[in-house]
């Protein structure tokens, strides 16, 4: 890729069947493909299951690194930039070309769906394509998007310009409220064409992409909800979700994308198969290359959470032999990433297995975006309402955790009917910590911060436990929100070269394949300590 006008070359990836092993097949002949011939519900699956790669691998890596979630084990040198956040402009450029390529492949299926009559893949594309734009949009800032994806276009733009990231934000609004209206319209129309099983996320359940809309629109909205500017504008917004939510709301399940993933090369679940084991099940060096840090298991051991240990393995040798040990980003001497370490759990909540499906969203976000929502008065509710979304945030975080790969349902690594039990047991266990309990103002002392007592806001609660149920699954997002609210307060990288007063960087840089195509455009005088994002306005 050496231009994002160039992403035509998406098409590669499309596969031309609808079986779950030939969704994973990328060995297609994009010589045999046309934009005007392809069929919308034959480019779906491939770009969900793309989708999952670049955000469940790509994104969730990179997300779980500055997020406090990840550290070098001594088991191996470099991760020079993630030490200390001197980025390059080749550091996760390959994020840049994955998304836009993949946008190509939605802008696809919502064009030709438009024009083939088929209203409810169009809508799909629609709102996949908002999905992707704002990650772009919270790493980048301002990005190419009104001439993004002219490549097939009677005359194409080979150096798009760039626009303004709020203005993209608002219009991806527009997008999602077209998406859903054109859902409800085909809903509401005989004969209009279902999708099926070409729909790797939700299976045709158009409800399902309605509420996935709705949530989506609430995340822009609170993302922006900070900036005085737009104050008016988001409490508009809100009111306007609120009169149109309907009767499917928002989304009450993960997200997820479940293209049939195999034990066999090239198809295994993305995280475990970087992760963790070949498809002949054997474990990969690089699963002893980074670990969990000591921030984010302490957050579960010192508050009594057992999810811990559907997370964690106990370190089994060394000093801290029986306990849960992390490691801490940028210590020059870590531990090694064997036995003397917490790793992963294998077949746990991270580490599920070979052929577990790929959050895009999940359901414990939905909750407490909607807490977040009631508690500051955009949406009606209240702060009763508030804290049973909030409650049953921490209960789907739970459940997600608990649930197995399909091929470990029924083996001893079925933990799933613990996950209530275990649930209540840590609701229990905090009545009086703030953390844990919405009508308690203050942290218990001693816990999570190692620090006398402390007032907790509801904003700090819910930003906390969401923390808690996005780790390294959907580190992007846990990101995402620290810089929008700067909760929790994990520690930087201990060889950190930010001068910011958190020690941590503020976004990526423009990468090197759009700099060698498309400089004119680029935005001056980035960087990754001094330029925020338009929505990052709390330290």
């Amino acid at each position: 890729m050496n231009n994002i006008s160039k992403v035509l070359v998406a098409l590669a990836l499309v596969s031309l069947t609808t079986s779950c092993d030939s969704f994973l097949d990328v060995n297609q002949n994009p010589n045999n493909l046309t934009l005007d011939t392809v069929s919308p519900s034959a480019v779906l699956s491939q770009a969900q299951k793309v989708t999952a790669d670049n955000f469940g691998l790509t994104l969730n890596t990179y997300g779980s690194w500055t997020a406090g979630y990840w550290a070098k084990t001594g088991t191996v040198n470099g991760f020079p930039e993630e030490r200390t956040y001197v980025y390059s402009t080749v550091y996760q450029q390959g994020l840049w070309g994955g998304v836009y390529d993949n946008l190509k492949d939605y802008d696809n299926i919502e064009k030709n769906g438009a024009a083939q009559g088929l209203a409810f893949l169009s809508a799909i594309g629609k709102i996949m394509k908002v999905f992707n734009y704002q990650l772009l949009v919270d790493q980048y800032g301002n990005i190419p998007y009104s001439q993004a994806l002219s490549a097939d276009a009677a005359s194409p733009i080979i150096a798009p310009q760039y626009d303004a990231a709020d203005v993209i934000y608002k219009d991806l609004a527009v997008k999602l409220d077209e998406a859903i209206a054109s859902i409800r319209t085909g809903l509401a129309t005989p004969g209009t064409t279902v999708v099926g099983s070409e729909d790797i996320i939700f299976g045709g359940n158009m409800q399902n992409w309605v509420r996935f809309a709705n949530t989506l629109k609430l995340r822009l909205l609170l993302r922006q909800a900070f900036v005085p500017a737009l104050d008016s504008y988001v409490r508009a917004e809100m009111t306007k979700l609120q009169t149109s939510l309907g009767t499917e709301g928002f989304i009450t399940t993960d997200v997820q994308v479940q293209p049939g993933y195999l034990q066999t090369a090239g198809k295994q679940n993305p995280i475990w198969n970087a992760y963790r084991a070949n498809p002949a099940g054997a474990r990969i060096a690089q699963s002893n290359y980074q670990a969990g840090t000591q921030y984010i298991i302490d957050q579960y051991v010192l508050n009594n959470d057992p999810r811990v240990s559907q997370l964690y393995f106990l370190a089994t040798a060394g000093a801290f032999s029986g306990t849960y040990k992390g490691v801490v980003l940028g210590d020059p001497n870590p531990l090694p990433g064997s036995t003397q370490i917490s790793r992963w759990k294998d077949f746990g909540g991270i580490l599920k297995g070979f052929d577990a499906p790929v959050p895009l969203m999940l359901a414990a976000e939905s909750y407490f975006l909607q807490a977040e929502a009631k508690s500051s008065g955009y949406l009606t509710g209240g702060d009763a309402a508030a804290r049973t979304d909030f409650n049953n945030g921490i209960r789907t975080s739970f459940v997600y955790f608990y649930a197995p790969a399909p091929s470990q349902a029924a083996t001893a690594n079925n933990v799933s009917a613990n996950a209530v039990t275990d649930y209540n047991r840590y609701l229990t266990a905090n009545t009086t910590n703030g953390l844990v309990t919405w009508d308690v103002a203050t942290t218990r002392v001693g816990v999570a911060t190692g620090n006398p007592a402390r007032n907790v806001s509801k904003l700090e609660k819910i930003i906390y436990q969401k923390y808690l149920a996005m780790n390294s699954v959907t580190g992007i997002e846990a990101w995402n929100e620290y810089r929008r609210t700067a909760f929790p307060k994990f520690p930087a990288s201990l060889q950190s070269a930010s001068p910011r007063a958190d020690k941590l960087p503020l976004r990526l840089l423009y990468p090197q394949s759009e700099i060698n195509t498309n400089a004119a455009n680029i935005p001056a005088d980035v960087t990754q300590f001094t330029t925020k994002i338009f929505w990052d306005v709390v330290d």
